[in-house]
């Protein structure tokens, strides 16, 4: 049965449903405008615009896409893929002393196979990647899991008492299997023969002849831990509800996830209180299995549950992280709150504290254009939608003139033809018979709209242009959309890059501080629910290693070490360095006399990128330019040369070889082997 350190009346209780039901109301109320943006965002993200036909213009006669959204999207999707979580491993931990050095390669190797070979937590961060560009904000949760597969074996045997004509079995614990039952001999001391005790119970005896193992008849319930550990969960847009004006998640005073449960969960959540038990509540619940929650993937759904109605009903809930004073003490509680919306009782209830390791809530929210005092801001489909719309409207315009020119306006004249007819078909290979006085010209005309396909397809090459150079997507589409004044030269095309590194960095260290926060969470997660040792594998080179982890070297995680996305920090490491050549080579390619007054300079832009110890990167009695040093030496050992030449007597050869202006002192030809 469940227990809870938040102790609360019926009469506090039924108080606390009443404000948390009219609180979400609230809350739906003020998050729809970010739900519906949320769905036209993936709409468009889809190409799907069907919401836009029954309007009165272009859209209505042709309503094509153009994918300009979905290629910005897919973009900067590959982009962030590429640069944080695209190679493994994709985080470590950060010692934060030198003797921490040796606890952090444990850790990075624990993790690593927790996180990344067990827990899958790299798909689904990679997974999170359409939500966080789509939507104003990616919301991800950090959860608790267990995966437990229970089967019945038949082929294993239980402790069978011939006497008693029944299997034995030890209270709290079960019957007795063989292979897992161990029995240890004992000495009677009273008459000195050897008895098999049970390990677990040595009260119990095992006596030849009167027992023996036989199979049972409803087999040996068995379950198997496939997984037992955090869990990383992207929650849906129109599932969670926060204030839009709290500045972050943390600083809410309420936020709400929406979700359906069958009972078997509730069963295994209720809390038990005196006023309601769980087959009270078990009666007030809708017998439908079918999901409950007002989201808009249910809608479709057609597939009939009323097979499971009446053995596990399904549920919505109400999961609700709250900061409010329900024990009347002056100061707000922070609590956790599971409420049944439908019969308007609670499920479970528990403080902040007793729930997540960190006493914090198990959210995080990332934005890449979150705005001031604000834990969401637009999303990027949002940012380019007045350019979307611009450029649908000009290609469907462009379309539907194309469809009108193929199927021109024919003025007919029938008194032009012998028979007069009433309705003039036309097709090919028919043939009018005209009167003498009218010809060809007299009997059809034809209007055709006028072309102006040109003049259309500037103004979207355009759009695409200020888009491409306002976000910096060099290959954002081909063709004519890149042969732009900003990308058909490669000035431009370097500026472009540039600063599309500028604004793309920029949502990265974001999308970076997010992920870090969700991963700490993870890992607080795992050292708080480890009750037993664990043993990993890892690769050490090319060589498969085991190692193991105890609960209690976990515990020090938050303490020693520090999760940081290793790829993002390499990259950045490697930027660093690179900046920090530069200011050693310009300081070493200055001229001796000039050194010491750019030094100071040169030490301060060191300092500011955190490099210590920057007097030995830039040493006051640096050497010379070696270049330099390389030509003067040359410099002075051909004239050396040519003064021991002057003053040594010249035979004929000498003189001979001197006057052919032959480098050889010797007077051998330089193309003789």
């Amino acid at each position: 049965m469940k227990e809870t350190n938040l102790k609360l009346t019926k009469k506090q209780e039924d108080k606390l449903v009443k404000y948390v039901l009219d609180r979400v109301k609230q809350l739906k109320e003020d998050n729809r405008e970010r739900i519906e943006h949320d769905k036209i965002s993936w709409k468009t993200y889809h190409n799907d615009r069907s919401d836009r036909v029954g309007y009165d213009s272009i859209f209505s006669q042709s309503n094509m896409s153009v994918p300009m959204t979905s290629l910005i999207v897919d973009h900067f999707m590959a982009r962030a893929e590429d640069e944080i979580t695209g190679t493994s491993p994709y985080f470590k931990f950060e010692a934060q002393g030198a003797a921490d050095q040796e606890m952090a390669e444990a850790f990075d190797k624990y993790f690593n196979w927790k996180l990344e070979d067990v827990a899958k937590t790299r798909e689904r961060l990679e997974e999170s990647y359409l939500h966080l560009f789509i939507q104003r904000a990616l919301i991800l949760k950090s959860t608790y899991k267990e995966e437990i597969s229970t089967w019945y074996d038949y082929e294993r045997n239980g402790l069978f008492n011939n006497e008693r004509g029944e299997f034995e079995e030890i209270p709290g614990e079960g019957p007795i299997i063989e292979g897992e039952a161990q029995f240890i001999p004992e000495m009677n001391p009273m008459t000195g023969e050897t008895e098999m005790r049970l390990a677990t119970d040595p009260s119990f005896q095992m006596i030849p002849g009167v027992h023996e193992f036989q199979p049972l008849p409803q087999g040996v319930p068995t379950q198997q831990v496939k997984y037992k550990g955090p869990r990383s969960e992207v929650i849906d847009s129109d599932r969670f509800l926060c204030p839009t004006t709290s500045e972050s998640l943390d600083s809410s005073d309420i936020i709400v996830e929406m979700y359906d449960k069958d009972m078997r969960w509730a069963n295994s959540m209720f809390l038990e209180r005196e006023w309601l038990s769980f087959g009270d509540f078990y009666n007030l619940v809708n017998k439908d299995a079918n999901p409950r929650s007002p989201i808009e993937k249910n809608e479709d759904r057609v597939e009939n549950l009323d097979f499971d109605n009446e053995e596990n009903p399904s549920i919505q809930v109400l999961e609700c992280w709250i900061k409010r004073d329900v024990l009347g003490t002056g100061q707000p509680q922070e609590f956790c709150v599971f409420i049944d919306p439908e019969t308007e009782k609670p499920i479970y209830y528990e403080f902040v504290a007793k729930l997540t390791p960190d006493n914090r809530i198990p959210y995080t929210a990332v934005s890449i254009g979150k705005e001031r005092n604000r834990w969401c801001g637009r999303s990027l489909p949002e940012r380019i939608r007045s350019f979307q719309e611009y450029v649908d409207k000009q290609f469907n315009s462009q379309s539907y003139r194309n469809e009108l020119a193929a199927n021109p306006v024919i003025g007919v004249n029938p008194q032009a033809v012998e028979d007069e007819p009433e309705d003039v078909e036309l097709h090919a290979g028919k043939i009018f018979e005209l009167k003498d006085q009218y010809n060809i010209d007299d009997f059809l005309q034809f209007s055709a709209i006028p072309n102006v396909d040109v003049r259309t397809q500037e103004l979207i090459d355009f759009i695409f242009g200020i888009v491409q150079l306002w976000l910096g997507v060099s290959n954002m589409a081909q063709g004519d959309y890149q042969a732009l004044a900003p990308a058909n030269t490669a000035t431009g095309v370097e500026a472009t890059l540039r600063e599309a590194s500028k604004i793309g960095r920029r949502w990265m260290r974001r999308i970076v501080r997010g992920f870090e926060e969700h991963l700490t969470k993870l890992v607080q997660v795992s050292m708080a629910t480890m009750d037993e040792e664990e043993v990993f594998e890892y690769m050490e080179g090319d060589v498969r290693a085991f190692g193991v982890m105890t609960p209690e070297a976990i515990r020090n995680i938050g303490i020693n070490t520090r999760v940081i996305l290793s790829q993002d920090q390499g990259q950045r490491a490697i930027e660093k360095a690179n900046l920090a050549l530069q200011t050693q080579d310009r300081y070493f390619q200055s001229p001796p006399e000039m050194r010491p007054f750019i030094r100071p300079m040169l030490k301060r832009i060191l300092d500011a990128m955190g490099f210590e110890r920057t007097d030995e990167l830039l040493p006051q009695e640096a050497p010379p330019d070696p270049k330099s040093e390389a030509e003067i030496a040359k410099m002075l050992g051909d004239n050396a040369s040519a003064m021991e030449n002057a003053n040594e007597p010249k035979d004929g050869v000498s003189a001979a070889t001197a006057g052919m202006g032959n480098s050889n002192p010797q007077g051998a030809n330089q193309y003789q082997g």
